[in-house]
């Protein structure tokens, strides 16, 4: 009975040996098998990501932007302007820094527009160059009506600027801003945008003027630089910045054409010359007319000695209705018609007094130097 116990046995413990062994080598083989997988797996994941990286093709590799061609052309054409103003202290004068603002070069020359409020008061305008070099400029005319001035600074052959024509401008066409923005720590800066519009009213200076509009930054300091389009060519000077709570900040410049003409009077006159009357005026509104029994226009509260309105036989308590046989009902409507003429011209004015309307022939004098 023994014997039949350990012969069991002994095949028992051969058995277990074997399964062990033949688990064993199963085991080792799916190891070895997943091992392999994963090796081969991730020797083609390699590949394939080679594979694609080598293929992978760069997009515009070889664009660079137009602002960069812009900038190099336009840059050297743009200077720092810093101003000082003299305030009086008792019985002494202190002279202090004004602030700073943009100019661009016109002509070799020497000559420089900017803003008129840029160099408005000073006593003192110092002129950066683009390379660094610094000249005391003088102030050769300015008019506060467009915020328009030319300085110039004694030096030759100097960069001056490219200048386009504004009048073929469209809204979305490439627009850069260059200037010095926040001082003379920015100076240099380049921003770009768009046209966003054109021909948008605001009040700059004493007047209405119809401005070009860029979503690119026009900061403070930006005053008197230049407006490029994607040729390098100005076609505005940067003037003002519109902002509001909420509302991302808009810029204004004004349109080069419009510029143009202007600086150039300044160069040789020192000052605009515009055509004049030679009266105070003031508005004659719904409730004056109905309440005193006259009709809407401009109301002449003072003729000014030897003017052309006087030389014409204008009298204080007329009432300008008309400008040759054109209607006019307030102060804004009589400049805008007034500016399409020049000094010299004749005109002839619809006056209203003593209840009844008289056509007066006006000669359009030159307005003095403001």
């Amino acid at each position: 009975m023994k014997d039949k116990y350990d012969l069991y046995e002994q095949k028992y413990k051969k058995a277990k040996i074997f399964n062990i062994v033949l688990a064993s080598l199963l085991v080792g083989m799916l190891l070895g098998g997943v091992l392999v997988y994963g090796l081969i797996n991730v020797e083609e994941m390699g590949f394939s990501n080679v594979a694609q990286a080598s293929n992978t093709k760069l997009i515009n590799k070889d664009y660079e932007s137009p602002v960069v061609e812009v900038a190099e052309h336009v840059l050297p054409s743009i200077v720092m302007i810093k101003s000082k103003v003299n305030i009086g202290r008792g019985f002494a004068t202190q002279s202090v820094d004004k602030g700073t603002g943009s100019g661009i070069i016109y002509r070799e020359d020497g000559y420089i527009i900017t803003n008129n409020h840029v160099i408005e008061d000073a006593s003192e305008i110092e002129v950066t160059l683009y390379d660094g070099r610094v000249f005391n400029a003088r102030v050769i005319g300015k008019d506060p009506e467009t915020d328009l001035a030319v300085i110039k600074i004694q030096a030759e052959n100097l960069p001056a600027g490219t200048f386009g024509d504004s009048s073929k401008l469209k809204v979305g066409e490439l627009a850069v801003a260059i200037g010095n923005p926040l001082g003379e720590n920015f100076s240099g800066t380049v921003t770009s945008g768009i046209i966003s519009a054109l021909n948008r009213t605001l009040t700059i200076g004493e007047k209405e003027l119809k401005l070009i509009q860029t979503d690119a930054a026009i900061n403070p300091g930006n005053s008197g630089g230049a407006l490029v389009n994607k040729n390098g060519e100005i076609i505005g000077i940067n003037s003002v910045k519109l902002t509001s709570t909420g509302v991302e900040g808009m810029g204004f410049a004004i349109p080069i054409n419009d510029a143009l003409p202007i600086i150039n009077e300044l160069i040789q006159y020192g000052y605009v010359k515009r055509p004049w009357i030679g009266v105070a005026i003031a508005n004659i509104t719904d409730q004056i007319a109905e309440r005193y029994d006259v009709p809407k226009g401009v109301y002449i509260s003072k003729v000014y000695y030897n003017s052309p309105a006087a030389k014409a036989g204008l009298m204080v308590n007329d009432i300008l209705t008309a400008i040759n046989g054109q209607r006019i009902e307030n102060i804004d409507e009589l400049s805008d018609k007034i500016s399409e003429f020049i000094p010299n011209d004749k005109i002839i004015l619809t006056i209203y007094r003593d209840k009844k309307y008289i056509d007066i022939e006006v000669q359009l004098g030159i307005m003095p130097p403001q």
